[in-house]
């Protein structure tokens, strides 16, 4: 498996990643997978993909918290594995990954927001040093479903200390 720096023309890839995300159920509030421009705004930097055997499997983000100066060292992480990839470690990799990239970019801070059910990605999440810091109930609407988020938080032992 090799972990490197997204490039424009892993789109198409990482958006059927990410459909499958969607049609699971338990990834996101999203229903439709953005465009290429919207997503790419939303991910300025630290956007990693996992490839194996030549395919693109997996794809981790990070997403500014907030554009107030005060909160630049602070944001929330992706991280998404193609169904047929899943259970081989690539999500911890792609993670840990992330975080480091993080630490050397002057993040002290990231945050998840998983949904309750999804306990593989919340294992996934501890597993890499965040840890839960509450519930938030009824966050949002999902098919007519109203559900609920965990919060977790990774606070950097390098960074803001």
């Amino acid at each position: 498996m090799n972990v490197r720096e997204l490039r424009p023309d892993d789109w198409p890839a990482v958006r059927a990643i990410y459909e499958e995300g969607i049609r699971g159920g338990d990834a996101t509030f999203e229903t439709d997978p953005p465009s290429w421009k919207t997503w790419d705004a939303a991910h300025p930097e630290l956007r990693l993909v996992a490839e194996q055997e030549g395919e693109l499997v997996g794809w981790a983000a990070l997403s500014p918290a907030s554009p107030r100066r005060c909160y630049r060292g602070v944001g929330e992480v992706s991280v998404y594995v193609a169904e047929d990839a899943r259970g081989a470690g690539l999500a911890r990799a792609l993670l840990d990954q992330l975080v480091e990239r993080s630490e050397q970019a002057g993040y002290w801070t990231l945050t998840a927001g998983v949904f309750p059910e999804n306990e593989p990605s919340i294992r996934l999440h501890k597993a890499c040093g965040f840890r839960e810091v509450g519930i938030r109930e009824r966050l949002g609407e999902l098919h007519g479903v109203w559900r609920d988020v965990v919060l977790l938080e990774r606070r950097s032992t390098l960074v803001g200390t």
